[in-house]
């Protein structure tokens, strides 16, 4: 059904490349995120619980949405299984940066789910990842790069891979990684496997 001549992938290639032409790589700035916000999503067979949290100071608060995720996991394609749910996640939050669970240019059409997800909604968007999905690590001044045809699309720090999705750019991720993995991330990953087991949690809390 997914061979490679397969139309629908073939569509979604075009789709990535389009997406990417229209990625805006400009600086951030870490120091000028109020709103800071994460979303991850966690499957129980076909369904999906996507959790987005959203910290502004000392106050947390995070949403649920479950929804049929019938896509199939497919590397490269990440975007067409979670960022639908994620994206419905996120709605009605206002983020000066939103993390992703995924890549963002670190991907072989400089498309990850981060970048989609920010040139849709044309926000700042930034993808760490839990394993490698393209490119060599290059080893510079005590930074590992992530380096797709010569191009640094990303960091590596410890075991997670850190990539401009839209709307920030390289030092942005290089900052975000030398401060560790986002405790944000961390609690949206804990809350989606939270509600996966208990389907009668709620859907809108506020933590503290």
């Amino acid at each position: 059904m997914w061979g490679k001549e397969d139309y629908l992938l073939n569509f979604l290639i075009l789709f990535q490349r389009l997406i990417a032409k229209n990625v805006k790589l400009t600086h951030l700035g870490l120091e000028n995120v109020k709103t800071l916000c994460a979303v991850d999503v966690a499957y129980d067979r076909e369904e999906g619980y996507a959790v987005a949290v959203k910290q502004e100071g000392d106050k947390i608060e995070y949403k649920i949405t479950k929804g049929k995720v019938t896509f199939p996991y497919i590397p490269g394609f990440l975007f067409m299984r979670e960022a639908p749910i994620m994206i419905k996640a996120i709605e009605g939050y206002q983020c000066d940066l939103l993390l992703v669970d995924g890549h963002g240019l670190a991907h072989p059409r400089k498309s990850g789910i981060a970048t989609v997800i920010g040139v849709l909604l044309d926000i700042p968007t930034m993808g760490i990842a839990k394993s490698k999905l393209a490119g060599d690590i290059v080893e510079e001044n005590g930074i590992y790069y992530v380096v797709i045809n010569g191009e640094k699309v990303g960091v590596k720090a410890g075991k997670y891979f850190y990539s401009p999705g839209n709307k920030t750019d390289l030092q942005d991720v290089i900052e975000m990684s030398k401060r560790g993995y986002p405790e944000i991330l961390k609690i949206a990953d804990k809350l989606s496997k939270q509600a996966k087991k208990d389907k009668n949690m709620s859907s809108d809390y506020k933590i503290w």
